[in-house]
């Protein structure tokens, strides 16, 4: 077999699974930061105010757990009902040139709110009674 005409073949190979790693890493990555600012934003009191706190959080977590390996974060927050979510994306690193890996993860749940065991208790939700 001539070595000339496989080379290359094989080191295509190899950028593809580097380049399919760095896109997997990239989704655990903003998966993590949209978690991360989730909790913010969950865990924050009824009223505004929360989304720059969960956006800085999903963001900072971000840079910190994969440094330069998203380019275009954009960070997005929303609230629907009794629920609130985050979502992180941006593109990933590519290690193939002339190709664009864009990634998205979105973390949603419940707002967390603590009912005293006392009297009529507090309503936490917009207009809910005890």
């Amino acid at each position: 077999m001539e070595w000339a005409l496989l080379t290359p073949l094989l080191i295509l190979l190899m950028l593809i699974v580097v380049q399919f790693a760095m896109v997997f890493h990239a989704r655990h990555v903003a998966l993590a930061a949209a978690q991360s600012g989730a909790r913010v934003a969950r865990t924050s009191p009824v009223g505004g105010g929360w989304e720059g706190a969960a956006a800085a959080k999903a963001a900072s977590d971000a840079r910190a757990i994969g440094p330069e390996l998203l380019d275009g974060l954009d960070v997005r927050t929303g609230e629907a009902g009794d629920e609130r979510w985050v979502e992180v994306s941006g593109t990933a690193v590519s290690v193939i040139p002339f190709m664009k890996f864009h990634v998205s993860q979105r973390s949603q749940g419940p707002i967390e709110c603590f009912r005293p065991d006392i009297g009529d208790g507090t309503a936490c939700e917009r207009g809910a009674g005890p």
